[in-house]
This record gives structure tokens, sequence and C-alpha cells, in this order.
């Protein structure tokens, strides 16, 4: 039924006007927009977005969240600010150039063709993106406070290494692929704290994933080692650096690496304790498989701790429940969440339709101010020069809105949520068809009527 209305009234526009233009203005939801193709003024907006990143940048206000269109964008940017960035595609959107970021940053859904650099005190929130083919190091970040997490991401083909995460930071590194970079993919030194968890690290020219031990409280799970120059993971030990860890290395899949699948070692010598590495890395649970030179570096000193049937049993019990629990709990978010989408959707589309109503009225009365103008003209005079041709032509400029409101009442009434919307939408399109009609019908009768010299007024 709503193509059978919209076909109708494009055959009554076309009439009319000759042809009609459809597009949808309806704005997302974000501060600033970028467009690599932009040619305009640039002011930042959906309409007239900046033509750089960098731009976007110095203009912005902190927290504000910036709009990144499909494009090359060939600059490197110096992020001092508070800032989330958007891309419009996570292949199609890519900066060629270096990020230095000094406050706190989110980013998502875009390729960076290059670095990143975090300086101290600075936290990333990164989901979603592909880093690739840095110069050296792909994402490093500076000693100091701060948090590193990166989602769901590619970290590919660094000059060097695909993470040098330094002193104090805490980190999450989850879901990524990180491979075929020239040295380590994941280089952690000392007093870094968080988790690496269900990420695949794989092909990089050293060890998998290297940490220095001292004061650092790492949970390392459920990822997969594979096929790294070196070994799957590699613990060191440093004589300035000495203080134990609380390293959990548990879930994690280990296999074809080039030498051990957990590697311990003393790059620079010194004295290590006996038990320095059992007192600093747990291991739980682990798969070793083909690691060339074997599963443990003997000088690890650190059995495997293989859970029994007893206690597995109990464990994968408590787990259950707590998932069950952790289910409900989501499931309870989730709900609170639509409820609140849905109101803060149904606000958007009162105020939407309310604004699209308010327009086609203002169209209407400006039409209806011609139409007056057109009916005044004395049939003695419309006999002699014909109808009010000025007015008929600003009928037709002004009424080319409707073809665009018709679709755009069109596009609104798929994101309508509650019926009354949607009848005052159907009805706004009704109305628009008769009174496009009943103009159309009023034009055809006045410009068909005979006039003596109304010809000389049609060509002046």
């Amino acid at each position: 039924m709503k193509i059978f209305f919209k076909n109708l009234a494009l055959m009554s526009l076309v009439f009319l006007l000759g042809f009609l233009g459809y597009e949808n203005v309806l704005a997302k939801d974000y501060d600033l927009y970028v467009d690599a193709e932009a040619d305009g003024s640039f002011d930042g907006s959906e309409d007239d977005p900046y033509k750089t990143i960098s731009k976007a940048i110095e203009m912005a206000s902190e927290e504000d969240e910036i709009y990144i269109s499909e494009g090359e964008y060939n600059e490197d940017l110096v992020i001092n600010k508070e800032l989330l960035f958007f891309g419009e595609d996570l292949e199609d959107v890519v900066i060629d150039g270096q990020l230095e970021i000094s406050k706190n940053v989110e980013a998502k859904d875009f390729t960076i063709d290059g670095n990143v650099v975090v300086k101290s005190g600075a936290d990333i929130v990164f989901d979603n993106l592909i880093i690739k083919e840095a110069p050296k190091i792909a994402i490093e970040a500076y000693s100091g406070n701060g948090e590193i997490v990166v989602k769901n991401s590619i970290i590919k083909k660094a000059g060097t290494k695909g993470f040098y995460i330094q002193k104090g930071r805490d980190i999450i590194i989850s879901g990524c692929k990180v491979y075929d970079n020239e040295e380590e993919g994941i280089d952690l030194r000392s007093n870094v704290d968080g988790e690496i968890v269900g990420n695949n690290i794989y092909e990089n020219g050293e060890s998998g994933l290297e940490f220095l031990v001292s004061d650092s409280k790492l949970n390392i799970k459920n990822n997969i080692f594979n096929n790294n120059g070196s070994s799957g993971i590699a613990a060191q030990y440093y004589e300035e650096f000495d203080e134990e860890g609380e390293i959990t290395v548990s879930g994690n899949t280990f296999s074809k690496n080039s030498k051990y699948g957990l590697d311990c070692a003393s790059p620079q010598g010194g004295q290590i304790k006996v038990d320095y590495w059992s007192e600093s890395i747990d291991l739980k649970d682990n798969k070793f498989s083909v690691n060339k030179k074997g599963t443990i570096n003997k000088s690890c000193n650190i059995k495997q701790t293989v859970l029994v049937p007893e206690v597995l049993k109990e464990q994968q019990n408590e787990n259950r429940q707590e998932e069950i629990v952790a289910n409900e709990k989501e499931k309870e978010l989730q709900e609170l969440l639509e409820k609140q989408n849905r109101e803060k959707t149904i606000k958007d589309n009162n105020y939407s339709l309310n604004k699209l109503v308010e327009s086609k009225k203002e169209l209407k009365e400006q039409v209806s101010a011609e139409t007056q103008k057109i009916e005044k003209r004395s049939g003695l005079v419309t006999f002699l020069i014909g109808p009010n041709y000025k007015a008929i032509e600003n009928i037709k400029t002004v009424a080319g809105g409707f073809g665009e409101h018709l679709s755009q009442f069109d596009d609104l009434d798929r994101e309508l949520i509650e019926d009354s919307n949607h009848q005052i939408a159907e009805t706004e399109r009704d109305d628009i068809l008769v009174f496009v009609e009943k103009v159309n019908a009023l034009i055809v009768e006045k410009d068909s009527k005979f006039s003596l010299f109304g010809w000389v007024f049609k060509i002046f």
C-alpha cells in the first residue's frame, strides 16, 4: 500500500514539476562529521563536513563524538582532547599516519595504516580496529598510569612489535588477532596489570607474548599461541626488576612455536631464586603440542596444574551457577536497556514527526497563498491575459517539497514504534496526495482556458 501511495504521488508531482529528488534527511547523532570528499564551507555538520580529521579535532570540544566517512585520510593526528571516533566502515575508512594520543580516546570501526602512540596518563578504548604496517611499533604506550583497552581488533605487519606496553599500565587485550609482526606480538614491561583473554596470537617473528614478571599481575587466558618465531610466551627476569609477579596462565593453546610453549629467561643474567618462576607464574589446564624445543623450558621449574575430575566437576558446577547468575543479570540489564532505548526512540520519533508535520504545513500555506492569487483574478482579465502565470510557477517551485516530504514520511514510518504515530504519518501522506491532486487540477483548469493574449505573458 505504501508503494502505491508513493507512486501515485510521484505521478502527480512529475506532471506538476517534471522531476523530483528524494533524500533521507534524518540527522545522525554525532557532534562533528568528516568526509575526505567534502567540498564546501566546512562547518563540521553532516551536510557540510570537515575535509580532514585534524580540523575536526581542532574544532572539537571535550567528549565530542566525531563521525568519519569512507575515504583515505593521509594525516598524522595529535589528539589532545577527550574524544570519540566512529568510522563508517572498518576497511573503507583508512587513516594513513600516526596517532599521538595524550588524552582519553575511544575509537571504533576504522583502519589505521600506521601507528599509535599513547602518552602517560591517557586511556584508550579501541574496538573493531585494524592497525597495520606500522613502521615500527603498532601500539606503544608510554610508562605511567592509564588504561589500554583493545578489543576485537587486528594488529598486523608492524615493523617491530604489535604492542609495546611500558611500566605502570593497566591493560585489557581481548578478542584480537595479533600476527605477522616482525618481533613480538605483545611486549609488556614490569608492573603491568590486567587481562589478555581470547586472542589469536600467531606467526610473529619472535615470541607471541613477552612480559617482564616483576610486580606484574596478569590473567592470560584462553588464547591461541601458534607458529611464532620464538616461544608462545616468554617470561623475563632482570636484576633491577626482581620483584615476583602474580601471573595466571590458563586455558591457552600453544602449538608449533619455534622454541617453547612457555619460556623463562634472564636476558642479562643474574642470580634468580630457585622458586622465582613458580612463585610468580601459575599454569592451569593449558594445551601444548608440537613446540619445537618442548612444552615448558626446564629453567622455569614450573609444573602445570591439571584439575582432577572431582575438582574439575565441582568447578564446572560453580562456573555453571555463576554463568546462570551472570545470564540473569545480563537479561535484566538488556531488558532495561531495551526499555530505555524504546523510550528514547519514541521521543525521537515524536520530535521528527512533529517537525515534519510542521514543515509540510508551512509548504501548504505557501501554496495556498499562491492559489488565492490565481483564484482572485477576474474572468475578464483571465480571458484577456490568461491566469496568473507567476503564481503558477511559484506553486511549482514551492510544491516540489511535497515529493521530498512524502519520501520522508515513508522513511520515518518505517522507524515509528507507536501505532498512533503510524496513523499520523499515514494521514499526512494522504493529505499530501489530496492537496497535490487538488492544486494540480486547479492549475490544469486555469492553464487550459482560452485567453486572448495569454501566450504573450507566457513568453515574458
